[in-house]
């Protein structure tokens, strides 16, 4: 992803809970990025996550055709997102919609089981714009 394009992933050990949050840019090319086979990106490093514990340091996500919905799990400092196509899709849409769509103080709350292509292990997922 180009220098412009800002991201960051946000962790809290207490809810396992996850905010990916970027600029409206950000997140609508991660959207894009999403909707590949695999990939990854590197991400802004916040020095104070606060209300979270840690930032991380990239996503990871690929394809997987044995899967029919998406898991979104944290491992170490990596975001790993694996799912069958058509939920990667979903996923992107969700991602776009609200990139193109929210005003800049939104979020929304992207998990199982509000999201039938979210799969039940997934870290709750929050998308948001970057502060």
């Amino acid at each position: 992803m180009g220098g412009g394009v800002m991201l960051q992933v946000l962790y809290s050990r207490d809810t396992r809970e996850v905010e990916l949050s970027g600029t409206r840019e950000g997140l609508l090319a991660f959207g894009k990025l999403l909707r590949g086979k695999a990939g990854s990106c590197d991400l802004s490093e916040n020095q104070r996550p606060f209300p979270y514990e840690r930032s991380l340091s990239g996503i990871a996500f690929r394809e997987d055709p044995e899967r029919a919905g998406v898991s979104i799990v944290t491992e170490a400092q990596i975001l790993r997102i694996q799912g069958g196509r058509e939920a990667l899709y979903l996923l992107a849409d969700s991602l776009e919609g609200f990139a193109s769509e929210a005003d800049a103080s939104d979020h929304c709350h992207v998990d199982s089981p509000t999201y039938d292509y979210i799969a039940p292990e997934s870290d709750p997922l929050v998308i948001a714009f970057m502060k």
